[in-house]
């Protein structure tokens, strides 16, 4: 349980919120909320955005049809459900997504099949939070064998390469807001 709040995102929102109070004790208040206010917004969003993977076992597959409220279209949708190694159940979607350049949910879901017949183990890379309130479910961008590090796919390192660039410039442009107000 421990490792979950060790994860980059806690500890990316602890040393925001330490930031904050530092320049709030450096005697900048105005800088300090602004901080806050354009941070934690946008940790929400790289939060919801940023890759997690996990390795277990295949334990269904299916494909539901969504309903259809005002204006919005049928479709069907493929979930894939997993054990990982701590017996705990993921519930995962596959839908292809322009901003993770997936394009092959149909082949992602046929490798799920195969792997849930042969009853082998795969890493699961993934995004996005699951929440009951809001009927999110995580969205499957690649399910490799088991052993499969995720570091090794250009998506995954292109979006931690722009994120070290996203909270690099956050940073800074807060230092250069605090430099400028004094």
């Amino acid at each position: 349980m421990l490792e979950i709040w060790l994860s980059f995102g806690y500890i990316l929102l602890v040393v925001v919120v330490v930031f904050s109070f530092l320049v709030w004790r450096a005697g900048s208040t105005l800088v300090a909320v602004l901080v806050l206010v354009v941070g934690i917004p946008l940790w929400f969003g790289w939060e919801f955005a940023r890759p997690t993977w996990t390795t277990g076992i295949v334990s269904g597959t299916e494909v539901r049809r969504s309903d259809a409220g005002a204006g919005q279209q049928v479709r069907d949708i493929q979930y894939i459900y997993m054990r990982n190694q701590a017996d705990a159940g993921l519930e995962l979607e596959n839908e292809d997504t322009w901003w993770w350049f997936k394009r092959n949910s149909e082949r992602v879901f046929n490798n799920a099949k195969t792997a849930e017949d042969r009853k082998t183990e795969v890493t699961v890379l993934w995004n996005r939070w699951r929440s009951q309130l809001f009927s999110w479910h995580p969205n499957v961008i690649a399910l490799r064998d088991a052993g499969y590090w995720p570091f090794w796919s250009l998506r995954v390192l292109g979006f931690y390469g722009l994120s070290i660039v996203l909270w690099f410039g956050f940073f800074w442009s807060a230092i250069w807001l605090y430099r400028r107000t004094e």
